[in-house]
């Protein structure tokens, strides 16, 4: 699926308003987001550009960054490490 979005980043301290164009099938799928019945939800993406975002079978959507690497680092600690790196030991 294709979805071309607009969204909020900031640089320099500035918002700046960003237009793409999304491609599930030129992006990587991170993993699947299940609920507490573990039906899956929806998937996490990354684009080529390293712009994360989730797929739901119908929509598209941009996703916070940081919101999404705490949950990556809660719920699926090799994908966080595989992407942003290994962190210091605790």
């Amino acid at each position: 699926m294709k979805a071309v979005l607009t969204y909020t980043v900031i640089e320099n301290g500035e918002k700046i308003e960003k237009t793409k164009l999304f491609d599930t099938e030129k992006s990587t799928k991170i993993c699947d987001v299940k609920n507490g019945y573990g039906t899956i939800m929806y998937g996490i993406h990354i684009s080529r550009a390293g712009i994360l975002f989730t797929y739901d079978g119908e929509k598209i959507q941009v996703i916070d960054n940081e919101k999404c690497k705490r949950w990556l680092g809660e719920h699926e600690p090799d994908k966080y490490i595989e992407l942003f790196g290994r962190p210091e030991e605790a």
